[in-house]
């Protein structure tokens, strides 16, 4: 596990488990981790200048809400699938 994500995860530590099962296994939501690793560090890196940190802040914002969001659409999927797993397995043992 990467060190951006274990900074993710202390933001979010009650989604530990999602995050890094979608990091694991979706590029996509990979891909936006990534970005957003980018932006946070170019945001540091420009903090003595006000105009550029908060390009990049914003920047940032917009990655974390798309973090946010794939990560409730792939979590809501998941467990629609279990229990749409668990009633046709339910079913089977009837």
């Amino acid at each position: 596990m990467g060190t951006y994500l274990h900074t993710l995860i202390s933001r979010f530590p009650g989604l530990e488990l999602s995050i890094a099962r979608l990091h694991r296994n979706d590029p996509e939501f990979r891909s936006i981790c990534d970005e957003m690793e980018m932006a946070d560090a170019a945001r540091m890196r420009w903090n003595g200048q006000p105009d550029r940190a908060e390009e990049y802040q914003k920047i940032f914002d917009r990655l974390q809400d798309e973090f946010l969001d794939h990560l409730s659409k792939k979590t809501r999927i998941a467990f629609a699938q279990s229990i749409q797993q668990r009633n046709s397995d339910n079913g089977r043992n009837s």
